[in-house]
């Protein structure tokens, strides 16, 4: 997106002139930081727009039940038919994996339990997921096509094997999972801290949400940190059984995701690198 595009869209809602910075990274949209005291985001897709308007239908209620900040849109509007907004910037950088003080693990811990305890029927009412108790599973279901077309045929046949057995064991037993309103894509960048003082500032990137499994916005702490401070993290909560098979799956689902974005965008790098991130991760998943 250019920049003259961005402040044509801009001036729509408002936001003229001004400094506009592009923030590289990210799959879903374009975004921007405006003079250093917002962001805005437009959706790369019309798939990402969809979800774009939930996430938009969630953030107000959302931001009134946490105690740190999530996107607030100050200014919404719409660009080529789909929906971009802007909000105030908020204060913090991406996590990373040192940043693993015990003030910060424990506002982590309280931060997701929170964002998990959101109430489940009203998320599944904003983000139209359909009836929450089903919704995990659901999810998966419209996946499987997707994995089937542009996953399976460009990866090895084993591993394509190892992808369709546990895939299907997963969804055998997916119903007895616990549900909650989930991320869904919470990498260590969209945790924003402060970590001088140890505090978890925000959440961001919401265009994923949907109500399902809280495990799925462990894995990326999971991955990233040691033994003794996930333990940490998940200390006290009721988190469901075969935890540790659900973090496996959910880690090689994402290169799964990987492949479909590098085939359905033509990214090379992400295709190779998803590739060969699944192998790794599926076969840690078996114990091999």
């Amino acid at each position: 997106m250019e920049e003259a595009d961005v402040r044509a869209a801009l001036a729509t809602v408002g936001l003229d002139g001004g400094r506009v910075t592009p923030v590289l990274g990210g799959w879903a949209s374009w975004t921007f930081e405006l003079d250093g005291r917002r962001i805005v985001r437009f959706p790369r897709t019309d798939g990402i727009a969809d979800a774009t308007r939930r996430e938009l239908a969630l953030l107000p209620e959302l931001a009134g039940h946490l105690s740190y900040r999530v996107p607030e849109p100050s200014h919404i509007g719409e660009w080529n038919s789909r929906p971009f907004f802007a909000y105030r910037l908020i204060p913090g950088r991406g996590m990373r994996p040192t940043d693993s003080s015990p003030s910060l693990l424990d506002q982590l811990r309280g931060g997701l339990a929170e964002l998990h305890s959101f109430p489940v029927d009203r998320a599944a009412e904003l983000l139209a997921t359909g009836p929450p108790e089903q919704a995990w599973r659901r999810h998966f279901e419209r996946l499987w096509p997707i994995v089937e077309e542009h996953v399976l045929p460009v990866i090895e046949p084993s591993v394509a094997d190892d992808v369709r057995t546990r895939f299907s064991a997963f969804v055998a037993w997916v119903d007895d999972v616990p549900s909650c309103l989930v991320h869904n894509d919470l990498g260590l960048e969209h945790l924003l801290v402060d970590p001088d003082r140890g505090h978890l500032t925000g959440i961001i990137d919401f265009e994923a949400a949907t109500v399902g499994d809280p495990a799925i916005d462990l894995v990326p702490l999971w991955a990233a940190i040691g033994a003794d401070e996930f333990a940490m993290v998940v200390q006290g909560r009721d988190l469901g059984d075969r935890l540790e098979e659900r973090l496996h799956l959910y880690r090689w689902m994402g290169s799964v995701h990987a492949i479909i974005y590098g085939v359905t965008q033509g990214v090379e790098a992400e295709l190779v690198n998803g590739r060969r991130e699944l192998a790794c991760r599926i076969a840690a998943a078996a114990g091999r």
